[in-house]
């Protein structure tokens, strides 16, 4: 007896995650734990698409088979972002095995995460010293390749955040096309370097003045703000009345470290916000590629310049109340933890900052990543599984999120 989508009794116990069914597992019930539903799967799969690691672990000793297009279970898991599935598989002695396998479209499960953007699943395959970055599949791209296609096409914060992980070793390649391609046959090298074309749409013009003028606004909005701290420090000037004649104008906690620290963090935000008005001046052209350069060329000094202004508030206002130890230093801490939240979330917009060989310096961005992805509640799930996942657009699952949510934003 099956279901609507052809399951047996494994098929819905493990999706509803009922372990007291799987007490039925007989050997002359084994052969349903090994049956395929219309979509391929086994209830294996279907546990690991669902992320319920005490099922995988139930049935993995009966249940080691691919689903219909090939995929194992850390495919499944992989392909659904469930990241504690993932985590357990590699850590199992036999499943760890699994991690460069392929699918019948030659997809490993590094494909198949960075192809429906599962930045929490990436993050464990990218920390396994045994994952192959530069496996190509059967359309002759790699992971990298496939996550910065999906970007192009349209951005979304679980896009930018997919691509940042893979970038974040530097083994990442800087271009949108594997080096592997000029090995291949031309005719392939051709066929994978089409979807790669820059000019294959017109930017829309209206988009990017949209953006180019929100950017305008914050960074003139800075310019100002700091200008005017420049001339209104902490503590105020001294006045000819109370100060020696070579005092006099000058700020009257100029020896004080944080005084300092306010003054350079302030010159340098004020400077690069400057930087990025002219900037963004030169953006208001009717060309729409020199407005999109011009755009590109912002962003690092944006990227310093809201940083930089934070930094100067913080140690701004714990200079002003440093005659109270316990307010200083909770506002001093609890500036840093803001602090370091809005560089990370400025620093999304320029992934190469964050390629780096050192293995604790990645798990650092990695934390990052994790923090943005909870904090911003990037939806992970999937809803149809009609998709090909041989192809870079395909954006295939099969089950609703456990919580009847609706549809994925991506």
């Amino acid at each position: 007896m099956t279901d609507s989508r052809g399951g047996n009794v494994f098929h819905l116990a493990a999706y509803t995650n009922q372990t007291k069914v799987f007490e039925l597992l007989r050997p002359e019930t084994e052969y349903l734990a090994r049956a395929r539903d219309m979509n391929g799967d086994l209830p294996i799969h279907v546990a690991s698409k669902m992320g319920y690691v005490e099922l995988i672990k139930k049935l993995h000793p009966i249940s080691e088979f691919p689903n219909g297009r090939g995929q194992t279970v850390l495919h499944a898991a992989a392909k659904y972002g469930q990241a504690s599935a993932v985590r357990y598989i590699l850590r199992h002695p036999e499943l760890r095995m699994l991690i460069n396998d392929r699918d019948h479209a030659g997809n490993t499960a590094l494909h198949l995460a960075a192809m429906h953007s599962q930045p929490a699943a990436l993050i464990p395959l990218m920390l396994d010293k045994r994952i192959d970055l530069f496996v190509l599949n059967h359309e002759c791209l790699t992971a990298l390749d496939i996550a910065q296609d999906r970007i192009r096409r349209e951005y979304t914060l679980r896009k930018q955040l997919a691509v940042m992980v893979l970038k974040s070793t530097s083994f990442g390649k800087g271009s949108a096309v594997s080096v592997d391609l000029l090995a291949l046959r031309p005719e392939a090298r051709d066929e994978a370097l089409t979807i790669f074309d820059v000019h294959e749409k017109k930017p829309n013009m209206d988009h990017v003045k949209d953006a180019i003028n929100t950017c305008l606004l914050v960074a003139t909005l800075v310019a100002t703000m700091t200008f005017a701290a420049g001339f209104a420090v902490p503590g105020g000037f001294n006045g000819s009345d109370t100060a020696s004649k070579d005092d006099q104008g000058m700020a009257t906690m100029l020896d004080k470290k944080l005084f300092q620290a306010f003054s350079i963090c302030n010159t340098i935000a004020m400077f690069c916000s400057m930087i990025a008005v002219v900037n963004l001046i030169w953006a208001q052209q009717n060309n729409v590629y020199m407005a999109i350069a011009a755009y590109q060329h912002t962003i690092l000094p944006l990227t310093i310049a809201l940083p930089a202004m934070s930094a100067a508030f913080l140690t701004g206002v714990t200079l002003t109340v440093g005659k109270l130890p316990w307010l200083a230093n909770t506002i001093f801490y609890m500036g840093l933890v803001f602090l370091l939240i809005i560089s990370g979330a400025k620093l999304l917009e320029y992934p190469p900052v964050f390629r780096s060989h050192s293995r604790p310096i990645r798990r650092l961005i990695y934390w990052l990543v994790l923090a943005y992805f909870y904090l911003w509640k990037v939806e992970t799930y999937l809803l149809d599984d009609s998709g090909d996942d041989g192809t870079v657009s395909g954006t295939s699952a099969s089950l609703p999120p456990p919580n009847g949510a609706g549809e994925s934003n991506d």
